[in-house]
């Protein structure tokens, strides 16, 4: 289950403010945050009052939740704690409209062990983790999450709070509009257009256009039904 909130992730002078939390997406954001920023303890600033606890069964977390009344600091950048498309929207619009965090103000987590080509362009608020590729003249919008081992090919545009689950491979020329979900493993084929809110099934192999506000799988990738019920 999804919450929002915020979490300030404390390395001396190094500090990043996680927005939202869920418990499994937020295990993977203190692994990432331990490995690239040597940050090992964390408090939670939870926005509504309920229980949040990180999911951790081989490896407890540090961590202490804040009161509710909490301010968050300024001056400190921020990150997501929490993936798809929705959530991230809707957390991004609650922690802007109640303290005028702007898209400036967050920043990027990047694994070391992904490559970026020097013509590719990273908005902020993008998550690129272990083993991705990125290839020329693309460009990644903000909120963006790119998973482990996925693909990204050259001159390929992806929309603001999208997620692109594991495994994934998208060819060259590929278009994927905002608040899209791409499942794992799944294949795109060169100059396709997925329109924006749309899902694409795990294991798909996309090799026509996508129209928005569908969900779509299978080999070759088709149309199932309408996703106008998501829409944001």
């Amino acid at each position: 289950m999804e919450n929002q909130g915020f979490i300030i992730a404390i390395n001396n002078m190094n500090k990043t403010l996680l927005l939202g939390i869920s418990q499994d997406t937020i295990a993977v954001i203190f692994d990432l945050l331990t490995e690239i920023k040597r940050q090992t303890q964390f408090l939670i600033y939870p926005n509504i009052e309920k229980k949040i606890t990180p999911l951790s069964p081989n490896k407890k977390i540090d961590y202490k939740v804040m009161p509710l009344e909490a301010e968050i600091d300024k001056n400190e950048t921020v990150f997501f704690g929490l993936a798809s498309p929705v959530n991230k929207e809707k957390v991004f619009n609650h922690f802007f409209n109640k303290s005028n965090i702007t898209k400036s103000r967050y920043e990027q987590i990047i694994h070391p062990s992904a490559y970026i080509a020097s013509s590719s362009v990273l908005s902020k608020g993008t998550l690129i983790e272990p083993n991705v590729v990125i290839s020329s003249q693309s460009k990644i919008e903000f909120g963006v999450f790119i998973k482990r081992g996925s693909l990204i090919g050259h001159h390929n545009h992806i929309g603001a709070f999208t997620d692109i689950n594991p495994g994934v491979t998208i060819s060259g020329k590929v278009t994927i509009g905002e608040s899209c979900i791409i499942g794992s493993g799944s294949i795109i084929k060169d100059n396709v257009n997925i329109g924006e809110n749309t899902i694409i099934g795990v294991g798909s192999v996309v090799t026509k256009d996508i129209p928005s506000n569908s969900i779509a799988y299978g080999n070759p990738c088709k149309v199932i039904r309408s996703n106008i019920v998501n829409q944001h």
